[in-house]
């Protein structure tokens, strides 16, 4: 499951961009991690509004769960969320590890051609220990990322996402869009501490 990506604001773009770049800016790095503060947007009676959470939800069973499956939606975990508390998040590129022999794993970047941002339909709570926080939602995957992942998020065009947060259906195909993976060096390990599989690929 995704436990890293980043999100960059934007200079220029539509109101609602302008917006959640203000809330984005504010962030203490453009990699968001697990239980890292992230940014969601939310409806509100001028369309949008942009605010600053903790990704991973708590539970009763876990401290945090940071990805809700599609086919899981009507469980007790996520049931409320689903009927009260949606957000889209806005991700500029995302990663996932592609498990190779020897316990190696090879790292890869996602992103749009164009680098704009894309809209991952999410849901949220509130809890007594660490405050607001999101997870994000997880389909099937494309067969083109089948090789690498088992899931990926649920990626959406601006469009379904704003019908997903005004009580449209949740998603639960693979997305459709186009959507360039690169291999790259991990997210999560510093400069200089990369480690190699076999066959020389960084994890």
């Amino acid at each position: 499951m995704c436990n890293a990506y980043t999100v960059r604001p934007k200079l220029a773009g539509r109101a609602h961009e302008l917006v959640v770049s203000k809330e984005i800016a504010k962030l203490p790095s453009n990699l968001v991690r697990r239980t890292g503060r992230g940014v969601v947007a939310v409806a509100c009676a001028e369309g949008l509004t942009a605010r600053s959470m903790r990704w991973g939800i708590q539970t009763p069973r876990f401290d945090s769960i940071n990805n809700a499956r599609s086919d899981k939606l009507a469980s007790p975990v996520w049931a409320e969320s689903l009927a009260k508390r949606r957000c889209i998040v806005p991700i500029s590129s995302f990663f996932e590890w592609q498990e190779l022999p020897h316990r190696a794993k090879q790292p890869y970047e996602f992103r749009r051609r164009d680098d704009d941002w894309m809209w991952v339909a999410g849901l949220y709570a509130t809890s007594e220990k660490y405050g607001d926080c999101y997870a994000t939602i997880t389909t099937e995957p494309p067969e083109w990322m089948v090789p690498i992942h088992d899931r990926m998020l649920a990626i959406l065009d601006f469009e379904r996402a704003m019908d997903f947060l005004h009580g449209g259906s949740p998603p639960d195909a693979p997305y459709a869009g186009e959507v360039l993976a690169t291999p790259c060096r991990s997210p999560l390990r510093k400069p200089g501490t990369e480690g190699k599989n076999q066959q020389g690929e960084l994890f």
